[in-house]
């Protein structure tokens, strides 16, 4: 009969947000044994590094954040799906503080560097269907496609809205930021008509 894993990927994961909450960029292998209860051993089976363990917290992060971003893009009108989209940031970060502390551990272009070779598709690829679903909102709002527009939806629905709340993140983010979100995306959108 086979072992039963008593610290399994996702509570180490779990316990490694903890410890990024705490420690962000400068979370190490030990804190996150500390948070998980387990020998540092343990982490080093199932990650082969702080980065690839970092890594794979960030990519899970990721995942968890883009999930309301897909159901934003799905709103039938498109207008109200691209406000949806910019107020969904302020309010994962708010709802989910340790996902929102990992997403600020990396840059997705440094990380695909830093993970082991097995990761680094992962990481390559981990905005592909949110960035088809922006693709798809756009041609719903403008009626055409064009890179111009494209850009400036992503500026409006997901670098506006995180440069405002960055700042924050880690602690409380006022409710009223989801207004000044999606006020900062209508404005930003209104270039494309």
């Amino acid at each position: 009969m086979a072992r039963s894993q008593k610290y399994d990927v996702e509570a180490i994961l779990d316990a490694a947000a903890e410890a990024c909450r705490e420690h962000w960029r400068d979370t190490t292998i030990t804190h996150v044994a500390q948070a998980a209860g387990a020998p540092t051993g343990s982490i080093y089976h199932r990650f082969a590094s702080r980065d690839a363990l970092l890594g794979a917290l960030w990519v899970r992060s990721i995942r968890r954040f883009h999930d309301g971003l897909l159901v934003a893009s799905k709103i039938d009108d498109p207008r109200e799906s691209l406000a949806a989209l910019a107020r969904h940031v302020p309010r994962f970060c708010r709802d989910n503080p340790a996902d929102a502390k990992a997403m600020s551990l990396y840059r997705r272009t440094d990380l695909i560097e830093l993970v082991p070779g097995s990761m680094r598709d992962d990481v390559a690829t981990v905005n592909d269907a949110i960035d088809v679903a922006l693709r798809d909102v756009v041609r719903r709002r403008y009626g055409r496609l064009t890179d111009r527009r494209v850009r400036l939806a992503l500026l409006a629905t997901r670098q506006g809205p995180y440069g405002l709340i960055r700042p924050l993140v880690g602690d409380a983010i006022p409710a009223d930021y989801d207004a000044i979100c999606v006020a900062s995306a209508e404005g930003i959108l209104a270039l494309g008509d």
